[in-house]
């Protein structure tokens, strides 16, 4: 990007309008309108290109700057905190779990997923959409014992 040149004024105030219709909540298409771009796509173009060379750097300075006041807040709640108050003890956990968050540093949470696979032969897969038609249309416990003693599959635990 450091080899790109500086663009045109009439450039950086077409990019300016292109900001700020989209701060506005324009539509792609919209802005292409009215900056005169021939497709949605173009708008969108120009816009990646500005906010490559604006905005995106500019995210590592305002995390900076958050942590920093996180920091300043921290400070100023911290005796009374260590001196036990309820109030500053209470805020002094959420600045650092706020701070976690901003750094990335919470642990995952734990997924725990199950998964139950079945397999069948060529011979078992009609038997086994009988017994689904016949759970689905809440088929007679006899129906669906029938359905259990052909695919060999227990309907209540699966086994």
């Amino acid at each position: 990007m450091a080899d790109e040149k500086a663009p045109e004024p009439d450039e950086l105030e077409r990019e300016s309008r292109i900001l700020e219709l989209r701060r506005a909540g324009a539509t792609w298409q919209n802005i292409a309108d009215r900056v005169g771009y021939a497709s949605p796509s173009g708008a969108w173009q120009a816009y990646q290109r500005i906010a490559n060379r604006f905005i995106r750097p500019k995210l590592e300075d305002l995390r900076d700057m958050e942590l920093d006041r996180l920091d300043r807040l921290q400070m100023g709640v911290w005796p009374k905190a260590l001196n036990g108050d309820i109030r500053a003890l209470d805020a002094v956990l959420r600045i650092i779990d706020r701070r976690a968050r901003l750094l990335g540093l919470e642990a995952p949470k734990e997924v725990n997923l199950k998964a139950e696979v079945t397999t069948y032969d060529r011979d078992s897969i009609d038997a086994e959409v009988a017994r689904l038609v016949a759970l689905l249309d809440g088929g007679s416990p006899r129906e669906l014992a029938e359905a259990e003693s052909t695919t060999g599959t227990d309907t209540v635990t699966g086994q």
